[in-house]
């Protein structure tokens, strides 16, 4: 990795595709140009408290409660909570889920579901690690009132991460378990989310300083 110090910020000039500063550093002249995108992004996560609100935890916890009722009402073959990894009987991992669900029928997908205040690159490495060894579940979320991006950026095909602050996930609607966007989209109002480019699953991810 490549790092610049900037000693100067010279001008920020901002156009409707992209963001482009001039600055300086040691060397002499710097110009970062940045899509409008990801730029508004950065500014998002500048500018939002590292703590999640009273309101995202509310939204965090009734999404919870409405993924269990909503398996209820859909009679599915599964409805377990405090899972641990593994499967229902073996906690050698340490780790539990905090619902694991599956729907009716021969192609339905037992989908384990963890539940944070804050997810970090850290949660996303670990609980890759003992998902790789778990016969049980085959798909797993960790759902967060906040999601760190690196995170959501850390997520593969059998585990996603997705946050409640900016609506964002590791994958796009379409991909998403279907009890969890119905519940998603039906209880709780939304209209999307925000995908976030997957870098793969690397087990290191998140360990590194």
């Amino acid at each position: 990795m490549h790092e610049v110090k900037v000693v100067s910020l010279d001008k920020i000039e901002a156009t409707n595709n992209e963001v482009r500063i001039l600055a300086r550093d040691a060397s002499g002249d710097l110009v970062l140009v940045f899509p409008q995108a990801l730029w508004e992004s950065v500014v998002q996560e500048a500018s939002s408290p590292s703590e999640p609100t009273p309101g995202e935890l509310e939204e965090l916890e009734t999404l919870k409660r409405r993924l269990v009722e909503h398996a209820r009402e859909n009679s599915f073959t599964t409805i377990l909570e405090d899972v641990p990894l593994g499967g229902p009987l073996d906690g050698s991992s340490g780790q539990q889920f905090d619902l694991v669900l599956r729907p009716a029928g021969l192609l339905a997908v037992t989908t384990g579901y963890v539940f944070l205040p804050v997810v970090s690159p850290e949660h996303v490495a670990r609980l890759g690690v003992s998902l790789d060894e778990d016969d049980f579940v085959e798909q797993a979320y960790l759902i967060g009132a906040i999601a760190d991006r690196r995170a959501l950026a850390a997520g593969d095909e059998g585990l996603k991460a997705l946050s409640v602050r900016g609506r964002r996930c590791s994958a796009s609607r379409f991909e998403l378990a279907p009890e969890l966007w119905q519940v998603l989209s039906e209880k709780l109002g939304w209209n999307n989310v925000e995908p976030v480019a997957p870098m793969g699953a690397d087990k290191n991810y998140g360990k590194e300083g």
